[in-house]
């Protein structure tokens, strides 16, 4: 019983620091301030395959920052919202099934975005001022 009770406190504390983050994030990205959103990028002239990382936005063009090693990237200048949707059966036991798939064209290609739905407006909102 004891050890059901200091799990249920965990998960507490966790999901409050997480909720906490998130509000923090929200709030500077609606007062225009840089922030990094964590995503995951597929992009053909990054490789072929599903890359976690951080979309950093309020410069005047968008950064992507590899989670694992690697340097900022810039992304394509004319980088334009296509649409959204969930993501397919496929993709879903690679990135979390739960997220949404910004598609967005390019001069360079196709470049696919999977943010979680709170962080989806700030990543849509800094397509369009990018």
């Amino acid at each position: 019983m004891i050890e059901l009770t200091m799990g249920v406190l965990a998960a507490a504390c966790v999901g409050w620091l997480l909720r906490r983050k998130q509000k923090r994030r929200s709030a500077a990205a609606a007062a225009g301030e840089p922030v990094g959103l964590p995503c995951m990028l597929k992009w053909s002239a990054q490789g072929s395959r599903w890359k976690p990382g951080r979309l950093l936005t309020g410069a005047d063009h968008l950064l992507w920052n590899p989670s694992w090693g690697g340097r900022s990237v810039a992304l394509p200048a004319d980088l334009r919202q296509a649409g959204v949707r969930s993501p397919s059966m496929r993709e879903g036991m690679v990135i979390n099934p739960g997220s949404r798939i910004v598609t967005c064209d390019s001069s360079d290609g196709e470049v696919l975005i999977a943010v979680m739905p709170p962080e989806l407006d700030h990543v849509i909102k800094a397509l369009e001022r990018a």
